[in-house]
């Protein structure tokens, strides 16, 4: 008799996990990390309000997001960094974002080239199958022209070391008409700032439309927070079709 239950019941779990693969549904856990600074860790940070942003959705793999971000780290900064070193070595990271310092790419090129490398083959080490991201940001509020030579620096490392880049630097350069995402310092990112840049985020880490997601910052009113995942989600549309333009044209 207890076979025959115990069969039944097998039975019921293969037919659950049918449709489970039949709905879609991604069952493995993914690991994300975060590796920079100031940036990365004010408000809240943005590994918290884009775990925040996959709490809820469908066909997204359960995932792990945490952070490795000290105030005015490089990434040469963090290379010996012992806290950094300790949390690398907890698990295998699927994906592993980077951050330099503010105005570190155009000050000190030659660090940002030498650590942005030697941080690739450190990843590949300890797995292979890492993806690797670099997080290009924004230059100061008052600085015209930094946002777009730190994007110049960011686009020439990423193509050193054959990885993607998600240039927040460029979106937020792009509504600097519409909404102030600048904290008073004029250089660290304000609440919506911050969320916008996760907004960002999970559209290139997941491929999925951050409109989607649930209300999830009750601090930034419901209207403003659609805004910006609007925006978010538009640019990347935007970016996507000038690479596929770029790609179409070179092969031709």
């Amino acid at each position: 008799m207890s076979k025959i239950i115990f069969i039944l019941l097998g039975i019921i779990l293969l037919g659950c996990n049918s449709q489970n693969n039949a709905e879609g549904i991604i069952d493995h856990k993914e690991n994300i990390l975060f590796i920079g600074n100031s940036y990365t860790y004010r408000n809240a940070g943005v590994d918290r309000h884009l775990k925040r942003l996959t709490k809820g959705m469908k066909n997204l793999p359960s995932t792990f997001i945490t952070r490795a971000a000290q105030g005015k780290f490089h990434l040469h900064t963090h290379w010996n960094d012992p806290e950094t070193m300790n949390l690398l070595q907890t698990q295998k990271w699927d994906k592993v974002i980077l951050q330099e310092y503010s105005s570190g790419p155009t000050k000190d090129e030659k660090q940002f080239f030498k650590f942005g490398e030697k941080w690739k083959k450190r990843l590949m080490k300890l797995n292979p199958k890492t993806k690797v991201l670099l997080f290009a940001t924004w230059g100061y509020k008052k600085a015209r022209r930094m946002t777009d030579s730190l994007d110049v620096q960011y686009e020439r490392l990423k193509n050193k070391m054959h990885v993607s880049k998600v240039p927040v630097g460029l979106l937020w350069k792009s509504l600097k008409n519409k909404i102030n995402l600048y904290d008073g310092d004029g250089a660290h990112p304000n609440r919506k700032g911050t969320f916008l840049t996760a907004c960002l985020f999970y559209e290139y880490l997941f491929d999925k439309d951050v409109r989607l997601t649930k209300h999830v910052d009750d601090r930034i009113p419901l209207e403003i927070q659609n805004k910006l995942k609007q925006w978010a989600h538009d640019f990347k549309r935007e970016q996507t079709q000038v690479k596929t333009s770029s790609l179409s044209l070179g092969s031709k």
